[in-house]
């Protein structure tokens, strides 16, 4: 009898999991993002300097799909590095084919060293306004509450945003990024959410707004704490290539 009783509650744990990985799959699939940061080399060179050369560069089919160089503004004491590179493929098989596509022929066109790449899942809330060339972005490492999952958390970015855009008409794009390869095999963080403005000034809003006190969650169950973040660090974001453009 014992040996069944184990054996039946080894079913409904597997069962529980189980369900809790499914719902977790029944958000957009995104994109695949690999992540590195990079410190520049030339002490006469500035950030600026960096990112018109990269722009110069000559692009093949086996490119990334876009390419964005992350420049941090605030901050922790513990980010040293001058900039982050955000490569992006619509799938792994895409990263996979075309970085091995690559070899080492990308190597060394900049003056620059990188330390160990990170790929992340990037899943949009919203599809947001476009983005500039140059715009700002705010990041956050968050924690899903007791009882919550990924797809419970999604769904309730989804209706703040909404309500952002229907009371505001910011359309702000807003990102849940979740670790693919790569980084800590224990990290303290379930996922991390990224706000990113079609420009600064559209970003600047939605952080105004919640500084003269709306809340787009309000009314929908966000203040009962679904899951809790960091404070917001604050990265200039720039666009290097995008096969469309």
């Amino acid at each position: 009898m014992k040996k069944i009783s184990l054996f039946f509650s080894f079913l409904m744990l597997s069962a529980g999991v189980a369900e809790t990985f499914a719902q977790d799959l029944q958000i957009p699939a995104g994109a695949v993002v690999r992540t590195v940061n990079c410190t520049i080399t030339d002490d006469r060179l500035t950030f600026d300097d960096v990112l018109e050369r990269a722009r110069q560069l000559d692009f093949s089919e086996n490119a990334p799909i876009a390419i964005q160089f992350r420049r941090p503004i605030y901050l922790s004491a513990e980010y040293v590095a001058d900039f982050q590179i955000a490569a992006y493929y619509s799938s792994y098989s895409d990263m996979f084919d075309k970085r091995v596509a690559l070899g080492n022929s990308s190597g060394g066109q900049l003056p620059i060293v990188c330390d160990q790449a990170l790929v992340v899942r990037n899943v949009p809330v919203n599809d947001g306004g476009g983005l500039d060339d140059t715009s700002i972005m705010t990041t956050r490492f968050c924690n899903l509450n007791e009882g919550n999952t990924l797809r419970s958390a999604f769904n309730r970015m989804l209706d703040v945003t909404a309500n952002y855009e229907r009371d505001a008409g910011n359309t702000t794009a807003v990102q849940i990024w979740t670790q693919g390869l790569g980084g800590p095999v224990n990290p303290p963080w379930d996922f991390m959410m990224a706000l990113v403005g079609t420009d600064r000034q559209e970003l600047a809003q939605r952080m105004d707004l919640a500084r003269e006190g709306y809340r787009g969650g309000r009314g929908n169950g966000w203040a009962l704490g679904g899951f809790t973040c960091t404070r917001q660090a604050l990265w200039s974001t720039n666009r290097v290539y995008s096969e469309n453009n």
